[in-house]
């Protein structure tokens, strides 16, 4: 609840005066300890602000001090732009540099307000500061953030409330007929509290759900070896909430402290303190209710999210049970609802790939259940924040299994997102856990999913190491399938370096295993590539066959794969294309475009647009190759992929159209 802080209100109004002074966006930094009201006084002063920046309003917590680290940035600019209504109908890129770019160029031209909460340091904030004048950046953090000071920024220090502001703040909470009462007993309960807002919501809390007790029971029992006024007025007060819980409330809320996630739901806190959901739902309600938890969001699926503050997760951590075994259970049941809705979305999502068996975790959790693909999207996407940290958890379990399990489920989140950092995070600890659980499956799965995301970050030659090491283990273990997909991984990654003659022997060879195996899917992923290598290099008459086979296998498969066929349709257009059949090349690059866009997959749609240009420009269309190029340079920019509007930028400029 907000209460007055008028002259804070004028000095944050005098502060912004200053700031405004500088080229690019002002910001503001409001500090102070936990718990003085720094995120209530930002968000009202930002409401009052709110006209003069009629595009947007945007809130983001930046996790000072949560169990899983502060928030990356990309992870704020992720959520910042979907604030802006970015990424409702596709995904936005994961890369960082694109993120910040995307953020930037969105910004640039708007007048947006930004509040970033718990900062943690400079460097969280910095990149998401718009580059032009006409936005705000506020922040709040406990400490001081000097390193802004080199960039314009203001701070204003917050104080406690004064002792009339802190009585109005109990009145509003328990009522001005118990205040009125007893206004002796109010007023020693606001200066026992430090004036701290937070301290007196908590002690006032639970005289609310009290309504029968007087407010002398919300002070602290005198003692000659304690103060009148505490030291920590904020520690206390949630040292005395927890004292007035349940033992159930009480152990559940251990249970959530010692989980290391960003955020917590219904069903994840329900795993993680061994309750049902509807018994989770009442005692995080109950806790919300006593101001023990905050209600951060709801996301997509999840639905409310709630995280601890630090002041409270550390007084949490010190009763109760002992924390190694707690910690052990919590951790345990937390990790067991994670690989269980991983898996559920990796079944529907990515059928084809093949997942390690899921290690026992104890007693079972309720599953997620997931309707259709955009809910298993939107669960993972809303879930990733906490996907570093559940690997870290996983791999000091002691158990490699178990890291090993969640990397592999969690494949389709990098699969449609392509998060390549990340990816590459979670893949090496993943090959760790691995190599020291010595299984040559997990090592296998480890290395080629590793192998994907190194390809995507261009270290081609560190993917093709990596692959040749799952290879070795495949033929140790006369797994012919594994073979045949490690040769294919190989052969794309060379691909990929433009190293077509070299890929054209490792496809070949992946083509004929799959054959053998009777594979349609396999045969006609690597004839794909096979067809598009060799096409490059000029001999069409080879090539087009296998473009048609690969179009004609993907395409008619049992279990469906629309993104791999339109991809086979699109290289065999381009095979046309450098066969001089223009207009086979057009009719087959166009449906390819439309299949993209109708399957939602944006980077391939902005792919064969470009195909189309290049086409276009191999028949000597110089207009509508400029055309093509236009759109696809376009549509790679709202994707926020530098590399690819960097080639299209240089494309056109050898058309004389830059």
């Amino acid at each position: 609840m907000f209460t007055d802080r008028q002259e804070d209100m004028i000095a944050l109004d005098t502060a912004l005066g200053r700031a405004e002074a500088v080229e690019a966006s002002p910001v503001v930094v409001i500090t102070g300890p936990d718990g003085v009201g720094k995120r209530a006084l930002a968000a009202k002063w930002a409401h009052r602000l709110a006209a003069s920046y009629p595009d947007g309003q945007l809130v983001a917590r930046l996790r000072a001090g949560s169990p899983g680290g502060p928030a990356p940035t990309a992870e704020i600019a992720r959520a910042l732009l979907r604030s802006l209504g970015l990424g409702d109908h596709a995904p936005l890129p994961w890369n960082d540099q694109d993120l910040i770019g995307l953020w930037r160029s969105e910004t640039a031209g708007r007048r947006v307000l930004v509040l970033l909460e718990d900062a943690a340091d400079a460097g969280q904030v910095l990149p998401l500061v718009p580059a032009t004048p006409g936005c705000l950046v506020v922040v709040t953090s406990r400490e001081p953030l000097p390193a802004l000071l080199a960039h314009g920024a203001v701070h204003h220090r917050l104080g406690p409330l004064s002792a009339e502001h802190g009585l109005a703040l109990l009145s509003r909470i328990v009522g001005e007929d118990r205040t009125r009462r007893d206004p002796a007993a109010a007023s020693a309960l606001v200066d026992v509290h430090g004036g701290m807002p937070l301290a007196i919501a908590l002690a006032a809390a639970d005289l609310v759900l009290h309504p029968d007790r007087s407010l002398r029971t919300g002070l602290p029992q005198p003692s000659p070896s304690r103060p009148t006024r505490s030291d920590n007025p904020v520690r206390d007060a949630v040292t005395s909430s927890l004292a007035h819980l349940s033992p159930l409330d009480a152990d559940f809320l251990r249970r959530l402290a010692l989980v290391p996630a960003p955020d917590l739901d219904i069903a994840s806190s329900a795993a993680a303190t061994g309750t049902t959901r509807a018994q989770a739902r009442e005692r995080l309600t109950e806790l919300a209710t006593r101001g023990l938890l905050d209600t951060a969001r709801r996301a997509a699926v999840r639905g409310d999210l709630y995280t601890l503050r630090p002041s409270v997760r550390d007084a949490a951590l010190g009763t109760g049970s002992p924390v190694l075994l707690a910690a052990a259970e919590a951790c345990a049941g937390y990790l067991a609802h994670l690989l269980q809705a991983a898996r559920a979305c990796a079944q529907l999502l990515t059928p084809h790939h093949r997942v390690l068996p899921r290690p026992s975790l104890g007693r079972p959790v309720e599953p997620v259940r997931f309707a259709n693909r955009h809910e298993a999207l939107a669960w993972l996407e809303a879930i990733a924040p906490a996907v570093g940290p559940a690997m870290i958890t996983a791999v000091d379990c002691g158990d490699p299994a178990i890291a090993c399990a969640l990397a592999s489920d969690l494949w389709p989140l990098f699969h449609y997102h392509r998060d390549v950092p990340m990816w590459i995070t979670v893949y090496e600890s993943g090959l760790r856990a691995a190599l020291r659980w010595g299984d040559p499956m997990a090592i296998r799965e480890m290395s080629s999913t590793l192998a994907l995301g190194l390809v995507a970050a261009e270290r081609h030659t560190a993917a093709i190491d990596h692959y040749q090491r799952a290879t070795t283990l495949a033929r140790a273990a006369g797994d012919r399938t594994g073979v045949a997909q490690y040769t294919s991984g190989i052969g794309a990654a060379l691909h990929d370096a433009g190293r077509y003659a070299d890929a054209e022997e490792h496809l070949m060879e992946a083509v004929v295993l799959y054959s053998d195996l009777d594979d349609r899917r396999g045969a006609g992923l690597a004839e794909t590539l096979l067809g598009s290598a060799i096409a490059r290099q000029g001999n069409t008459d080879l090539a087009l066959p296998l473009l048609h086979q690969a179009r004609t296998d993907l395409a008619g498969l049992q279990m469906p794969d629309p993104l791999n066929a339109a991809r086979a349709l699109a290289y065999l257009g381009e095979g046309y294309s450098i066969a001089g059949h223009h207009d086979l090349a057009v009719a087959a690059l166009t449906q390819a475009r439309e299949e993209f866009a109708d399957i939602g997959h944006r980077h391939w749609t902005a792919r064969s647009t470009e195909f189309l240009g290049q086409a276009a420009q191999r028949a000597g269309l110089s207009d509508d190759a400029t055309d093509w190029y236009t759109a696809s340079r376009t549509q790679y920019a709202a994707l926020g992929s530098t590399r690819d509007v960097r080639r299209l930028h240089e494309r056109l400029l050898a058309l004389g159209a830059g």
